[in-house]
């Protein structure tokens, strides 16, 4: 129960109102089955507080700036690696062709190491089977074939 200050009046209704006064109302007193709630309130934080609070904030930012620098580095490096692996220095396959005979021993990349030497060898080895319409792995030893071959 809430013990309240003030004046009643009653309206012309007959209800019954009541007023507040001007005058502070007390704490309320506990009765009997009442149950009594304290209630603590907490002071405004102090320095240290603070100071934790800001450290706290300032190792936060430290490791983010450590992540973008790793990152930024991993994505140059990655960038890089494909910047060198775009230019590997392997000219691409001759147009001029030379008909040449397959010696005992003499593999598709063999002969593509041979007569094409600044290219890539896997694309060399592509178009001499394309060229010949051959099976990759036997070509026919003592026929002749079509191969790239660079000039000079």
């Amino acid at each position: 129960m809430v013990a309240m200050s003030g004046a009643v009046s009653r309206s012309r209704s007959g209800a019954a109102t009541m007023e507040p006064s001007a005058a502070p109302i007390g704490r309320p007193r506990a009765e009997r089955g009442d149950a009594v709630l304290s209630v603590e309130v907490a002071a405004a934080p102090s320095a240290p507080v603070l100071v934790v609070a800001r450290a706290r904030w300032f190792r936060l930012a430290r490791e983010c700036a450590w992540l973008a620098a790793v990152g930024a580095c991993a994505f140059i490096g990655v960038l890089l690696f494909g910047l060198l692996a775009l230019d590997s220095g392997a000219r691409p396959v001759p147009d001029a062709t030379a008909v040449v005979r397959v010696a005992e021993g003499d593999t598709l990349w063999s002969m593509a190491a041979r007569f094409a030497p600044d290219s890539d060898q896997g694309a060399v080895v592509d178009r001499i089977v394309e060229l010949n319409r051959l099976d990759p792995a036997a070509p026919a030893l003592g026929g002749a074939l079509v191969v790239p071959a660079q000039r000079g």
